[in-house]
């Protein structure tokens, strides 16, 4: 069964840019333009905001996306954001799990096959906001210095529950990351890593023999 859908135009300050105010039909008919793939399957809305007409979401087949607090009820998270910028691509491969999980992506984020993705799971590549002082009190979207790198998450990787995957980090194959968890830099291959900031805990053992 394919997937329901639903696009919210956005506000952006760049009037001529933003796209603008649609029918319920409309929306629903131009949130599924472009995103391809056969036997996705959601539980819930998936709130999409597209702040330009030149953003683009690929979605493989046999993706399950939970966007309700009933799809996923485990307390972390309520439904499933995508915020796509100008020119930015969010891609999601085939047989992927993602569950109440908030995705912004400026750049590029890249989802690859075989991945899970907890509740309540945050990934951005994006810092939002300059670190800089003098240009944080500047208008909002006037040219602020924002640093935006893109994120990976490679085949098979597990992300856990109300982790944050920050700008510029890859997650390498079959990598585990523990529930709770901040990434702020890369992540090997066959590695678990957990905590705030997270780090290197064990190598991912094959199975029956990780205790």
């Amino acid at each position: 069964m394919s997937a329901v859908i639903l696009f919210l135009s956005s506000r952006h300050p760049a009037g001529k840019h933003r796209t603008p105010n649609l029918s319920s039909r409309e929306r629903l008919k131009r949130a599924s333009s472009g995103i391809s793939g056969e036997k996705r399957r959601k539980g819930g809305n998936i709130y999409i905001f597209k702040h330009y007409e030149s953003g683009k979401i690929i979605i493989g087949d046999n993706v399950i996306i939970n966007s309700a607090s009933w799809a996923n009820p485990i307390g972390c998270g309520d439904r499933t954001y995508f915020q796509i910028n100008e020119k930015a691509v969010l891609t999601i491969g085939n047989n992927c799990g993602i569950s109440n999980t908030a995705i912004t992506c400026e750049e590029k984020v890249t989802i690859e096959d075989n991945v899970m993705i907890g509740s309540g799971c945050h990934i951005y590549d994006t810092d939002f906001h300059p670190l800089e002082y003098s240009e944080r009190v500047k208008e909002y979207y006037k040219g602020c210095p924002t640093k935006r790198k893109p994120v990976r998450i490679c085949e098979g990787a597990f992300i856990g529950a109300g982790c944050y995957i920050l700008k510029g980090v890859t997650i390498g194959e079959h990598a585990i990351v523990g529930a709770g968890s901040v990434v702020a830099k890369d992540i090997p291959a066959g590695e678990i890593w957990v905590g705030n900031p997270a780090k290197y805990i064990k190598p991912v053992e094959p199975y029956g023999e990780n205790k």
